[in-house]
């Protein structure tokens, strides 16, 4: 059991000198090392341990050795035996901090592709199509919304919340599931469930369900609305509500679900639109219908559905 334990303490060194420049195989290697005994967790957590304190220590300098030192042959054996010691203790501290460097990472998913991620302390986000997530192998309670659309479903932790960052806003969780936005130099947030803390640079806003808020991604412009809880995250399901979005943003939200890329002629792009739509995700259904409601002309040219103002002065 010993012997045991001393080679589960020899790899957790060895763990720690890999993880300060590991990249994802080596992360991954690292877990699985950790869950094939209770052995290597502890040694593990002895090296920690050590490594915190073993900056602290304060070695004394070994006594000088006179040329004619007649000291017997079994004491020098016992003073070269503790200088072994010594020399392993400094092995340890040499070891890099137990606190690795950021390894970041991207997530990402193409227009029309839904991903599911699951974090290490139980979070999962949901994307949405045409998304980026980076992500850290050394934190999972940190995160950036790169751009697109996803909602997460956060595991409250009370010594460490969870933090995203959107562009110059950062949304910190407070036991919750909401849904945010970065498109286009804008964000938004919507809370389903539980609360969190919106922070546009200046004192934190909290949302609750039901509330809903936009603001430029430098966190200026700042706008907040009412929505239905059950309609947050609404894309998974193919409902989406829209309060006065530009008509622009309806047409990229099927962009990004389904890859339907629909052009708008005239002034449809800046129009506001109020409204619950169900998509089915066939565009030959979906474009004619949401025509329909906003009243205006649709064509398609190859891949690309146009839509266009009624009337003679439609271009």
């Amino acid at each position: 059991m010993q012997v045991e334990t001393e080679d589960a303490i020899q790899t957790a060194i060895a763990w720690q000198l890999k993880l300060a420049e590991a990249d994802e195989a080596v992360w991954a290697a690292f877990v699985a090392w950790l869950e094939e005994s209770p052995l290597h967790a502890e040694a593990y957590d002895r090296v920690a341990a050590t490594d915190r304190l073993i900056a602290e220590a304060r070695f004394p300098e070994p006594a000088p050795i006179a040329e004619n030192d007649n000291l017997p042959a079994p004491r020098r054996w016992l003073w070269w035996t503790g200088g072994a010691a010594a020399a392993a203790a400094v092995a340890l501290a040499i070891v890099p901090t137990i606190q690795p460097r950021a390894q970041t990472y991207q997530v990402a998913t193409r227009d029309g592709e839904r991903r599911t991620v699951a974090l290490g302390d139980g979070t999962q986000i949901e994307l949405s199509g045409g998304t980026q997530l980076t992500l850290d192998h050394a934190d999972s309670r940190v995160a950036t919304l790169d751009h697109g659309e996803a909602l997460f479903h956060v595991r409250h932790d009370s010594r460490a919340a969870f933090t995203l960052t959107v562009g110059g806003v950062a949304v910190q969780d407070l036991g919750t599931v909401f849904n945010v936005t970065h498109l286009d130099g804008r964000m938004s947030v919507a809370v389903s469930e539980g609360s969190v803390a919106f922070q546009p640079g200046g004192a934190a806003v909290t949302l609750r369900a039901g509330d809903a808020v936009s603001a430029r991604d430098d966190g200026g412009d700042v706008a907040r609305t009412r929505v239905a809880p059950a309609l947050v995250g609404g894309w998974r399901s193919g409902r989406l509500s829209f309060a006065g979005q530009p008509l622009h943003e309806v047409a990229g939200s099927l962009k990004r679900l389904y890859g339907t890329d629909i052009a708008l002629r005239g002034t449809l792009s800046e129009r506001p639109f109020t409204g619950v739509v169900q998509f089915s995700g066939v565009a030959d259904r979906d474009v004619p219908r949401l025509a329909e409601l906003i009243g205006a002309t649709w064509r398609r040219d190859g891949g690309q559905w146009i839509l266009a103002e009624q009337g003679p002065s439609a271009p």
